[in-house]
C-alpha cells in the first residue's frame, strides 16, 4: 500500500492546479469534482499537502481546517484532513473525514483509495479508542475497505494495484475464487510484475491448485529473485504437500533474501519444531517476536520452548502477558493454570479450568486442565470423564493418553489402561521416560510411586517401540 506521504506529493501538484485555475477544481484522477473550490480554500489546500509533504501533519491538519472552515464543501480539503489525522495516529477521526470526502465527490477514485488503506489498517489493528465505532469488528472493517477498493476500481479499471489489494483482502476474508479472479486480472494487466504472479500463487494455493501455485511462485522470483514472500509461499506449499526438506530449505532461502520478513522465520520455526529441533526453533521464535512484537501467536510459541528448555519464570511471564492481551486465547491461560498447578496450587488450578469451561464448555484446554486437577483430588473416575471428553475431539492428546492409562491402571483395567498407553507411544515415543511420563500429566511427590510402577510392569507393552 501506498504510504500517506507519499499521497500527500501527488496530492500537492494536484492542488496547485486548482489555485492556478482559479476555482476549477480537479481530483488527481482527472474527473471533474463536484463543487468548485474557491481561491481561499484553494491556497489552505495547497499548503496543507504541502506539509504533509514535509512531514508536518499537525500544521496540514490545522491549514486543512481552516479550508473546511472558508469552504465546508471542499472535498479534497476533507481528504487532506484525513491523510493529517492518520499521519497522526487518530485514525477513528481520519476515517469519519476520508467518508466525508467519497460522498461529497463519489467520483473521486484517489479518495475511495485512501479510504480502503485506512478501514484495511484498521481491520488488523481494531485496538479501543481507535475505531470509529465500538461496535466494528475486524472483519467489519475489512468489508468497508473492499467496498471502497472495490468502488475505486469501478473509476480505475486498468488499475492493478487496486486489484492486488482486492486479492489480499478477498484472500484474508477466506473467498479464494473472487481473490483468484482479481489476481488474474492484475497479471493480465502487469505481466512484468513480480507482485501480481506472487498475489496469483497465493490465490491459487488458497483455492488447492498446487502446480499452478507453484508455477507462479516461480514466475515472481525469476521476475525478483530477492521476492522473499515468493519462497514463503513455495516453503508453505511444500509443507502442506508432506515435502518437508523442500519446505525447510525455502523458508531459509525466504530469510536469506528478506531478513526482516518475521513471517518466514514463524514458518522455518514450526517446521523445526516438527523435526525436534527445539533449540534452533527457540532462536527463531526470538528473532520473529523482535521483528513483529505483535505477534503474541509467536511469543506463545516462544513461551512453549522456554517452558521445555527449563526458563520457567520467564515462560510463565510471556503467557501472562498474551493471556492478559487476548483473554480469549486460552491455551495461554491454560499454560499458567498449568503452572499453578506445577507449584502444588491445586485450589487456584481448579478455579481456572471451571473459569475456562463457563466460557467455552467445548473447549479442550478446559476439560485437560480439569483432568489434571481433578487426578490431584483425588477423583480418578472424574478424571477419566474428562480424559474422555478431551480424547473425543483429539484421540492423540498425549497427555491424555498417559493419564487415561495411568488412571485405568490404578482403577483395575489393565487391558484398556494398556491400549491408551500403547496409542500414547505412538504419539509421543519417549512416553515410557519417567521424566516425559510426569511432565506429560504435572506428576507431584505422589504419583512418583504410582508412576513407576505402571512403567515398570507395563514395560513390555512398548517393546520394542521404547528401548532407553
Amino acid at each position: 500500500m501506498r504510504s500517506w506521504r507519499a499521497v500527500a506529493a501527488t496530492m500537492l501538484s494536484a492542488v496547485l492546479l486548482l489555485v492556478a485555475a482559479a476555482g476549477l477544481a480537479q481530483t488527481p484522477g482527472g474527473t471533474a469534482a463536484a463543487p468548485q473550490v474557491s481561491p481561499q480554500a484553494a491556497e489552505q489546500i495547497a499548503r496543507g499537502f504541502e506539509l504533509l509533504g514535509r512531514n508536518d501533519a499537525s500544521a496540514a491538519e490545522a491549514a486543512f481546517r481552516q479550508a473546511i472552515e472558508v469552504q465546508p464543501e471542499a472535498e479534497l480539503a476533507h481528504r487532506g484532513l484525513g491523510l493529517a489525522l492518520r499521519g497522526q495516529g487518530k485514525l477513528a477521526a481520519a476515517l469519519r473525514e476520508l467518508e466525508t470526502a467519497t460522498r461529497l465527490d463519489p467520483n473521486d477514485a484517489d479518495a475511495y483509495y485512501a479510504l480502503g488503506e485506512l478501514a484495511w489498517t484498521l481491520s488488523a489493528r481494531s485496538l479501543p479508542g481507535q475505531t470509529s465505532n465500538s461496535s466494528f469488528s475486524p472483519a467489519d472493517y475489512r468489508d468497508l475497505a473492499t467496498g471502497a477498493f472495490q468502488k475505486a476500481l469501478a473509476l480505475r479499471p486498468k488499475d492493478a494495484t487496486l486489484r492486488l489489494n482486492l486479492t489480499e483482502l478477498y484472500l484474508q476474508a477466506g473467498r479464494g475464487q473472487a481473490a483468484l479472479s482479481e489476481a488474474q486480472e492484475a497479471v493480465r494487466l502487469a505481466p512484468e510484475n513480480s507482485a501480481a504472479h506472487l498475489a496469483l500463487g497465493r490465490a491459487y494455493f488458497a483455492v488447492g491448485e498446487e502446480e499452478q501455485a507453484a508455477s507462479q511462485y516461480e514466475s515472481a522470483l525469476k521476475l525478483d529473485p530477492k521476492e522473499g514472500a515468493a519462497y514463503l509461499g513455495l516453503g508453505q506449499l511444500r509443507l502442506r504437500q508432506r515435502r518437508y526438506t523442500e519446505a525447510e530449505a525455502a523458508f531459509r532461502h525466504a530469510i536469506e533474501v528478506s531478513p526482516q520478513m518475521a513471517t518466514a522465520y514463524v514458518a522455518l520455526a514450526q517446521v523445526l519444531v516438527q523435526d525436534g529441533h527445539g533449540a534452533e526453533a527457540r532462536s527463531l521464535f526470538e528473532k520473529a517476536v523482535a521483528l513483529d512484537p505483535q505477534d503474541w501467536e509467536s511469543q506463545y510459541q516462544l513461551a512453549r520452548l522456554l517452558m521445555q528448555a527449563g526458563e520457567v519464570d520467564r515462560a510463565t511471564r510471556i503467557f501472562g502477558q498474551v493471556a492478559r492481551a487476548h483473554p480469549e486465547f486460552l491455551p495461554a491461560r491454560e499454560q499458567l493454570a498449568l503452572g499453578l498447578l506445577r507449584r502444588g496450587d491445586v485450589k487456584s488450578a481448579s478455579a481456572q479450568a471451571e473459569a475456562m469451561l463457563a466460557q467455552d464448555p467445548r473447549a479442550p484446554e478446559g476439560h485437560r486442565l480439569m483432568a489434571l486437577v481433578l487426578r490431584k483430588q483425588p477423583d480418578l473416575e472424574t478424571s477419566l470423564s474428562e480424559c474422555a471428553q478431551v480424547l473425543a475431539s483429539d484421540p492423540n492428546d498425549p497427555a491424555m493418553l498417559a493419564l487415561q492409562a495411568l488412571e485405568l491402571w490404578q482403577l483395575g483395567q489393565k487391558r484398556p489402561a494398556q491400549q491408551a498407553y500403547r496409542q500414547a507411544a505412538k504419539v509421543e515415543p519417549q512416553v515410557g521416560s519417567s521424566d516425559v511420563f510426569c511432565r506429560l500429566i504435572v506428576c507431584d511427590a505422589r504419583d512418583i510411586g504410582p508412576v513407576t510402577e505402571f512403567l515398570h510392569k507395563n514395560r513390555w507393552v512398548l517393546e520394542p517401540a521404547f528401548n532407553p
